[in-house]
């Protein structure tokens, strides 16, 4: 609900009828070869979808249609927004679009947060029929702890960028930053943290290698680890999180988990899926609980899975697609390490329908 209040907050100045009917254009109109080629690639999630659907219900009788009308839900939002971002390449709100987009970003984010905050302070899990707090673990007005940390990287590494790129602004940046990964942190998502730790030390690296940046990502460095060193060892024991300290609660995520065994055996499922049912089409969208009994908690897995090697080869060509974006001349590095820090993130927790990660992809066709 939130991201999609974010998407309309940043786009309700973008949108006009005259760009509505350029964005239609622009998905429909082909100008050059290289163009029709995107054009093609950005529907090659489509075609395992449909084809795996297909043969699931004949050959094994089952059919996910809820899962198949989010499948297409997102990849139509997908296809919709990258052309229009395209069109946006010619207009000059584009060089606006991805601080809208952030300021949106960051408003939703500091409501899940302040919401949490609130149930830790009063000991109330539930708020406005949501439950804030899953576990002891920040919540938010999100389905899972392990949403909402994803959810909140890329804001905290734009405010880490500005950081480090702004020449104003500076003691705000940074101070929006440590709010936002103290909401990273109190999810509790293991998985969210190690895509955290990729991004946040892959922007600070690119900082430090560019020779504007460098003084000030060696800064940041020193003052991170002395922020960080001061309040693990003097004030992270005496924050209490519904009877527990975030010192011990910290300490008691980094190690294995009870269900960690179950959810890795599910990973492993993917290879009987293969061995046993079909290769090459999968056993169709939203099917692999038939095989696993628990959800996947891997985006790899999932798609392998369900969409067999065929699938698969269509993912890599629409992934080598979205980053060939990337690398186009103008500077997207944040937009690039966002995403790898999300890719790393997939491989411990199932993605594929995380709506701000298909929102995350469009900005690679912006500029």
């Amino acid at each position: 609900m939130h991201i999609c209040l974010s998407v309309w907050l940043c786009f309700r100045r973008a949108i006009t009828s005259g760009n509505l009917v350029h964005c239609s254009i622009a998905v429909l109109d082909i100008r050059s070869q290289d163009e029709q080629i995107d054009h093609l690639c950005l529907q090659y999630p489509f075609l395992p979808m449909l084809l795996s659907a297909f043969i699931g219900l004949i050959s094994f009788g089952v059919l996910d249609f809820r899962f198949i009308i989010i499948d297409t839900y997102l990849f139509v939002l997908f296809f919709v927004l990258a052309s229009y971002a395209k069109f946006l390449r010619k207009d000059l709100y584009q060089e606006k679009f991805l601080d809208q987009l952030m300021i949106s970003w960051s408003l939703a984010g500091a409501i899940n947060i302040i919401a949490g905050g609130f149930g830790y302070l009063t000991g109330r899990v539930n708020l406005f029929g949501s439950q804030i707090l899953k576990y002891g673990r920040l919540n938010g007005f999100f389905k899972d702890p392990n949403v909402l940390g994803p959810f909140l990287i890329p804001v905290s590494a734009y405010f880490l960028m500005q950081f480090l790129k702004a020449r104003r602004n500076e003691l705000l940046n940074f101070a929006l930053f440590l709010f936002f990964s103290f909401g990273i942190l109190l999810t509790f998502s293991r998985a969210a943290w190690l895509n955290y730790a990729v991004t946040t030390i892959l922007l600070v690296g690119t900082a430090f290698l560019n020779r504007g940046t460098c003084l000030k990502a060696l800064g940041f460095f020193v003052i991170a680890a002395l922020i960080f060193f001061v309040f693990w060892y003097y004030f992270a024991d005496k924050v209490n999180l519904l009877g527990v300290s975030l010192k011990d609660f910290v300490l008691s995520r980094l190690g294995l988990q009870s269900y960690d065994v179950g959810r890795f055996e599910a990973q492993r499922k993917f290879v009987d899926i293969l061995s046993s049912a079909d290769a090459f089409f999968g056993i169709g969208p939203g099917n692999y609980e038939l095989y696993s009994q628990v959800a996947t908690h891997s985006l790899y897995a999932r798609y392998i899975g369900e969409r067999g090697l065929f699938g698969v080869s269509l993912f890599v060509l629409f992934w080598a697609l979205v980053l060939r974006e990337v690398f186009n001349p103008r500077d997207k590095n944040f937009i690039l390490l966002v995403l790898l820090g999300q890719l790393v993130n997939s491989v411990f927790i199932d993605s594929l329908h995380w709506r701000h990660l298909w929102l995350l992809m469009t900005l690679a066709f912006l500029g």
